[in-house]
């Protein structure tokens, strides 16, 4: 679409109760420019314009035509199983579509493969046929691994937990499990960038601590 207009910057700000000070804080975009750009006083250049687009973008709102904005409606989205795939798969699914022929990779948190049924090996095939790279954090002193040890890391002793959860692109999963069990209820994804880095920035951190599978 085209660049954004003056009205859509003013209602944007609206929609996100952010002040022009807090615009130019996370665009980058000092707040003079902002205030003039919004009177009309200058027509700024596409460069400045694209920046504060994308700032609103990345917090969840789209432009559409008609000088209108609105929120995005897949920033949040439910997995849950249906009679012909657990949700599981359908992660494996939107993991694949996401990543294909990217060669990036997923970042898992909590795994533990030995409950991994042959149709998720399967799918986890493809994926990685593709090109797709993983890295698993792992439960201390699980052996039972499909990939690499170098793929790996255990978790420092005492600190795995029963969450299992994705970072990818820029999305991040969580699976919620049926209370008292390792059965899958639903896998929560959350479409943010800035939600995904940080996830992306906590990985990293527990893995310089833990030690490659032996």
């Amino acid at each position: 679409m085209e660049m954004i207009v003056r009205e859509q910057i003013k209602a944007a700000r609206a929609m996100l109760d952010w002040s022009q000070k807090v615009l130019a804080e996370n665009s980058g975009v000092s707040e003079p420019t902002i205030k003039l750009i919004e009177l009309g006083r200058i027509n700024s250049t596409p460069d400045t314009l694209g920046r504060i687009q994308s700032t609103f973008e990345n917090a969840g709102l789209e432009f559409v035509l008609q000088k209108g904005v609105r929120f995005r409606d897949d920033l949040v989205t439910i997995l849950e199983g249906r009679e012909d795939a657990n949700p599981f798969l359908l992660l494996l699914d939107d993991i694949y579509y996401t990543l294909k022929g990217s060669g990036d990779e997923v970042l898992w948190s909590f795994v533990e493969e030995g409950l991994s049924p042959p149709e998720v090996v399967a799918k986890e095939k493809i994926i990685r046929d593709d090109g797709i790279r993983y890295r698993s954090l792992i439960r201390y002193g699980d052996d039972n691994l499909i990939h690499p040890p170098s793929e790996y890391r255990w978790i420092p002793k005492g600190h795995f937990l029963h969450n299992l959860s994705a970072v990818y692109a820029d999305k991040f999963a969580t699976v919620v499990n049926k209370p008292g069990s390792t059965d899958v209820e639903k896998i929560i994804v959350i479409r943010d960038r800035t939600i995904a880095d940080m996830k992306r920035s906590e990985f990293e951190i527990i893995w310089s601590l833990g030690k490659t599978p032996v």
